[in-house]
Parts: C-alpha cells; structure tokens; sequence
C-alpha cells in the first residue's frame, strides 16, 4: 500500500466538520500511545512537564553513571532511544534541545574525567549537539543555551578534535 500524501490528508481532514475531526482525534488518542504521551505533555502543569524532562535526563546520566556514581560504557542505541522517544512525545522544542544538551554534556564530562572515549561515542555526542544547534537555529532559541554550548568547549581533557566540531558546529549557525 502506498503511503498517503500530506496533500491528500488535509484533504480528507477538509471534507470533515467539527463532530468528524473531533471524532478523528478521539480514534488517533485511543487508537496510538504516542499520541496519549504528546497530548498529556501538552496537558501537563509546567511542574509535571519539568518533572518529565528531569526523569529523561536521569535515564541518559544512568547511561553514562551507575547509581553509586562509577562510570558506566554508555550505549549509543539506548541514548538515541531514549531522545528520539522524548522528541516524539514533546510538546515544545527548547525541552527537547535541553535534553539533547545534556546528553552531550554527560558525555563530555565523563570523556574528560576518564580521558576520551571511543570515537564512535564522540560521534554520536556531535550528531546530538548538531541536532541540538540546528533545533536552536530554527527556533531562535541559540541565546538561551549559548552559556551551556559553550562550556562544551572548554574541557582540556579530550581528544582536541571533538571540542573544536562542537565549536565549529555552533559558530556555523550563531
């Protein structure tokens, strides 16, 4: 089956009236657990969405840290698991950029108090911050995380390429 076109769905969704699109969203909500998790963040108090974005940046430090606090190898499939779920689910753009920030920042930090790590986790933490920046770029948000951004670039206990691509890839859009 072929997958629909945006065109032909806004002309379905133009050929119901107010009941039918009502009844639409009633099937999708029932029928899509995504679409339960999007429409209860977008439901939630600012205190239950901050709450939600501080229970998905606990999942990713447990990627990098064990509970008492000793280093841990990170996967890179779960991390991406874990933002990609969070994006789906999200309602506004700077909770997702905070989230993938802090992804970057949990592995810059354990990079730098062990020495490095592979290049394969440096390359899924520039991929992150490259989301992150673009995200930033698009919705005028670069002023509010320049301060975290730029402290990415300071740590001295890393391999020199990994800093200078998140600098470059921040100085490319700010």
């Amino acid at each position: 089956m072929a997958k629909p076109k945006l065109t032909d769905f806004k002309k379905y969704l133009d050929s119901l009236d107010e009941a039918g699109l009502r009844e639409e969203l009633l099937k999708l909500f029932t029928k899509l657990p995504q679409v339960q998790e999007f429409y209860a963040q977008e439901l939630m108090s600012d205190a239950e969405r901050k709450a939600m974005l501080e229970d998905y940046k606990k999942k990713v430090y447990n990627q990098f840290w064990t509970r008492t606090g000793n280093p841990r190898k990170s996967s890179n499939a779960g991390l991406r698991t874990l933002l990609a779920n969070f994006e789906k689910i999200s309602v506004f753009p700077s909770e997702v950029i905070d989230l993938f920030l802090y992804r970057v920042e949990m592995a810059t930090e354990f990079a730098n108090e062990f020495g490095g790590m592979p290049d394969a986790d440096y390359n899924a933490s520039i991929s992150a911050f490259k989301k992150a920046v673009e995200m930033m770029a698009e919705h005028k948000l670069g002023e509010q995380f320049r301060e975290r951004c730029e402290a990415l670039f300071r740590p001295d206990n890393l391999d020199y390429w990994y800093t200078e691509s998140l600098e470059d890839l921040y100085n490319e859009h700010f």
